[in-house]
């Protein structure tokens, strides 16, 4: 992660701290990072730092938020494509 990316997720954590003390609820935090247009994996990154959880636990808490719904449709669908369970194809790995 580039420094200028890394500064703006730990002024965004400063910013969200008192929100997810305030409630500790995933949802909630979600929804304040959403109203300050922290969006996707910077998102993710932020609730990686204030839950202090894994990358994992952070991205689930991330999808599973009502105010997230369209990034878990995103998601699905990105997911469906790459595993190959929409019908398509998808071309063995050759690398």
């Amino acid at each position: 992660m580039d420094s200028i990316r890394a500064a703006r997720i730990a002024a965004v954590i400063d910013m969200a701290r008192p929100a997810w003390e305030a409630h500790r609820d995933h949802r909630a935090l979600q929804e304040f990072l959403q109203g300050t247009g922290c969006n996707g994996i910077d998102a993710v990154l932020v609730t990686k730092g204030l839950l202090g959880c894994s990358l994992v636990d952070a991205q689930v808490a991330f999808l599973t938020a009502p105010c997230r719904a369209a990034e878990l449709a995103f998601h699905e669908e990105a997911m469906d494509a790459l595993l190959g369970t929409t019908g398509e194809v998808v071309p063995p790995f050759n690398g």
